[in-house]
């Protein structure tokens, strides 16, 4: 069932209200992580209020979500023909052609390639706006004889700049293409002169503090990404920037005992909880005040406990599936920091006893 959040958002999206779209969706990336629709109403209205790069970021995530979607690759084409990457908006088309042959808007998009072919022309074209016309939802003109197209396609590839060829190589060596999607503005500050953060940083402390994240992603050190993310979330950082970075949160994979990379002790964790917030620990100890129900099991985590030496702290755990726990035996649980109303929590994504 959809939200109410998202049916409202939809009947915003439909009377074309796209900045109170975004105005609605952006602060609920957490929320809707997994959710096709709302990325698609957040990549499109960005398209439309002339957000190329977020939108280029949602749509991303979008077809990643929903891979056949043809609007979203219509949305995605608009993007590439907005970088004069003619051949990418050409791959998108095709791409829709192959699932319905029959679709005005790619066959369209084909043929003002096509009519714009000189340069000079493909530019004045894209900086009229012109090219908005291709947008899905917008009105399209009757298109011509689509038999050329295969002919074209052809003339189109061999004359991409070597430049192109190079960006185009390069993107499909990019272990993670979604996180390299995603980019900062290239233009104006990225600071809120009214934000009063717990980090104070220059524009170019926060460009350096997201390519490192982009960075940890890249080499799949995901809790390291985690932690800085709440740097800048908890910095004075535009609302733009933290969208962003909201957005690079939800491309967080979950580990296991194993495959953890950096764990991080419970006193880092208590120093500056905030900071470590939808980061994930491996932590040993023992338990107290086990309560088993239907559908969940909660009990409070003595941390370090496990020796029954040093206590260094108590947190309570939840666990959303079924799982055989002893009060007597020590147990090592790998979990996400979460937070509610009565403060933090850890959700167990695997648990382990031993003797």
């Amino acid at each position: 069932m959809r939200s109410k959040t998202l049916k409202k958002a939809s009947s915003l999206f439909k009377t074309g209200k796209y900045n109170k779209v975004l105005q609605i969706l952006e602060p609920q990336v957490f929320r809707y992580r997994q959710n096709f629709e709302f990325f698609y109403y957040l990549g499109i209205s960005c398209l439309n209020t002339s957000d190329f790069g977020g939108g280029y970021s949602y749509l991303q995530r979008a077809i990643d979500l929903k891979p056949d979607d043809i609007n979203t690759m219509a949305g995605l084409a608009l993007v590439y023909l907005k970088r004069h990457e003619s051949s990418e908006a050409i791959q998108q088309w095709f791409q829709i052609l192959d699932i319905d042959p029959n679709n005005k808007l790619a066959k369209r998009g084909l043929e003002i390639l096509k009519k714009y072919s000189k340069q000079e022309e493909f530019i004045e074209y894209i900086e009229s706006g012109r090219f908005l016309s291709l947008l899905p939802g917008r009105n399209t003109i009757k298109p011509v004889i689509i038999k050329l197209i295969f002919i074209f396609l052809l003339i189109s590839i061999s004359s991409v700049s070597t430049y192109y060829v190079y960006n185009f190589v390069k993107k499909t060596n990019i272990r993670r293409p979604e996180i390299s999607a995603v980019e900062l503005n290239n233009f104006g500050s990225l600071t809120n002169s009214e934000e009063t953060g717990n980090y104070q940083f220059t524009d170019k402390e926060i460009r350096k503090l997201f390519e490192s994240i982009r960075k940890y992603f890249d080499s799949y050190h995901d809790n390291l990404a985690m932690r800085e993310i709440n740097r800048l979330l908890l910095s004075n950082a535009d609302n733009s920037t933290k969208q962003k970075v909201k957005l690079l949160s939800s491309y967080i994979t979950v580990p296991g005992f194993t495959t953890l990379k950096t764990n991080y002790s419970y006193q880092e964790f208590m120093a500056e909880p905030e900071l470590y917030l939808n980061c994930y620990i491996h932590w040993k100890g023992r338990l107290s005040n086990l309560l088993i129900t239907d559908k969940l099991i909660t009990f409070d985590f003595l941390v370090g406990y496990d020796d029954k030496k040093i206590l260094e702290g108590i947190i309570p755990v939840t666990l959303d599936f079924g799982a055989r726990i002893d009060s007597e035996f020590p147990i090592e649980v790998l979990g996400r920091i979460n937070k509610k109303d009565t403060g933090y929590f850890i959700e167990a994504v695997s648990v382990h006893q031993y003797q």
